[in-house]
């Protein structure tokens, strides 16, 4: 799940269009995007286009997939100002018809939703704020039971501000606000939100919460009992149990960019996940950890990683897909298959703006468009119908002897892997191929080993040694990589 307002005002490629100055205490992300942008009318493979139900020129600015054919979103206006919206629009039948409507009941100038969150195709949760005064006691959690045709107000908890709302089940939930007495707002419900409790400064550890850090609207997501947000100082705030106590790490993300700190969320599991940084490139800058955000690393990855939204796909090894509108005229959508390090376009969306999504297993979910009309466009719909492929990629390393990498960054499992690595050049030198064995390689995994040598080879006398590596599977795929270095007895140096 994930997205926001923006700061800022920016003439996009195709419209030009101007955003609304929101500051950062109002915890809205401001999206620098073009509306109007016409979707190709036919796709092929894995996506095609579904009807939104929204008016023209609105978008989808965060999206819930809750199953195969359940999912919910929350609009935003795409007509040129980018004023907030509480109209929402659902389906419980695959998308094949989406059903539009408004939180408060009514077309609102004053409210906007931070976000949605569906527990199934009747109950729903939405967080809506004021963005053009206080937060008055018309904000807070919404809830509806009848698919949303009537939504009810569960209280004005968060006062601060409320950027998202996340329920487990119907008595189980959290409100996520801003920093208020000098720590975050939290508030977690047992009994569905008749009573809401304030998380105590004392329940929060890591990172202490600093005078304007804020949380993002739409900046979160969910895996099980651990619930994660992000802030605009780059901060990450992970809950494993369910909103009661708080974790608080430093990721990385800077500040600056178009929207400072984290921008999007994406979590494999409670321990494995990506936050991404909006940076005014088009292209995320990616932050991952391995420990449940105890530690994060910068991943530098090829490829675009589009800087609207990242999800992750349920059920995969690794795979994550990212979306793109237009910012910095970098819009499409692409896949990682390696958790964020190799990201692949998907060739039926270039050039055609993509906005947030969510996915549930199979590899079956949504990404928001923008609509033509109520009749026409404003959603795309992803099935996987092509027989997984893997796609092996190789690197070398040197060191103590030297490291081998061979990755599947495809969609299918690679079998029967087999490599040879072999070593040209320099004096005196032993072992001059290494044959070998790497088996099964899953999507998304990689296979690694390290090798010893014996020589010299300083490039002085003779060539400095270039040591090969070829790797292919019965699939027929192929990959090879080469490093030139020098060899000194046992050491490989770059």
């Amino acid at each position: 799940m994930n997205k926001k307002i923006k700061v800022g005002i920016q003439a996009a490629i195709v419209i030009a269009i101007a955003l609304a100055f929101i500051t950062p205490g109002s915890a809205a992300l401001t999206r620098s995007n073009t509306a109007n942008q016409t979707p190709k009318k036919i796709l092929d493979d894995e996506w095609t286009i579904q009807v939104s139900g929204l008016a023209a020129s609105q978008g989808i600015r965060f999206l819930d997939a809750v199953s195969t054919t359940t999912a919910w979103a929350v609009g935003r206006d795409g007509s040129g100002s980018d004023t907030p919206t509480t109209e929402f629009t659902m389906t419980t039948d695959g998308g094949t018809t989406w059903n539009a409507g408004w939180i408060r009941g009514f077309s609102d100038t004053e409210h906007g939703c931070g976000n949605i969150c569906g527990l199934s195709g009747t109950v729903a949760y939405a967080a809506v704020y004021n963005h053009v005064g206080a937060q008055d006691d018309t904000c807070g959690p919404y809830k509806t039971t009848d698919g949303g045709d009537h939504w009810t107000q569960l209280g004005h908890e968060p006062i601060s501000f409320v950027n998202n709302v996340i329920f487990w089940n119907e008595n189980e939930g959290v409100a996520l606000g801003d920093t208020k007495d000098g720590y975050f707002e939290d508030y977690y419900t047992d009994d569905g939100g008749t009573d809401w409790i304030r998380v105590p400064q004392s329940d929060y550890t890591g990172v202490p919460a600093v005078t304007g850090e804020g949380g993002w609207t739409g900046v979160v997501d969910v895996i099980g009992d651990t619930v994660v947000f992000g802030t605009n100082l780059g901060n990450v705030y992970i809950s494993n149990d369910r909103g009661h106590t708080y974790f608080a790490s430093y990721s990385g993300a800077s500040t600056g960019g178009t929207n400072g700190g984290v921008n999007a969320i994406a979590f494999r599991d409670s321990l494995h996940g990506i936050v991404g940084h909006e940076a005014g490139t088009g292209d995320f800058e990616l932050y991952a950890t391995n420990d449940g955000g105890n530690s994060w690393n910068e991943l530098t990855h090829t490829g675009i990683a589009y800087d609207y939204d990242i999800a992750y796909c349920p059920g995969t090894t690794n795979m994550y897909i990212s979306t793109g509108a237009n910012y910095q005229a970098s819009y499409g959508a692409s896949y990682s298959l390696d958790g964020g390090t190799t990201w692949i376009d998907y060739p039926e969306l270039n050039s055609v703006q993509v906005m947030a999504c969510d996915f549930v297993e199979g590899k079956i979910g949504w990404a928001g468009g923008y609509a033509t009309d109520e009749t026409t466009d404003g959603m795309f719909k992803h099935v996987p119908t092509e027989v997984p492929e893997p796609l092996l990629t190789a690197s070398i390393a040197g060191g103590k002897g030297f490291s081998i990498k061979i990755s599947n960054i495809g969609d299918g499992n690679a079998t029967g892997v087999t490599f040879t690595a072999t070593i040209e050049g320099g004096l005196f030198m032993k072992q001059r191929e290494y044959p070998g064995t790497a088996g099964t390689i899953a999507s998304g995994a990689n296979f690694t080993q390290t090798f010893s040598v014996m020589g010299i080879g300083l490039g002085i006398i003779k060539p400095k040694p270039v040591i090969t590596l070829t790797a292919q599977c019965a699939e027929g795929k192929n990959a090879t990589a080469t490093l030139t270095a020098k060899i000194l007895f046992s050491k490989v140096i770059v």
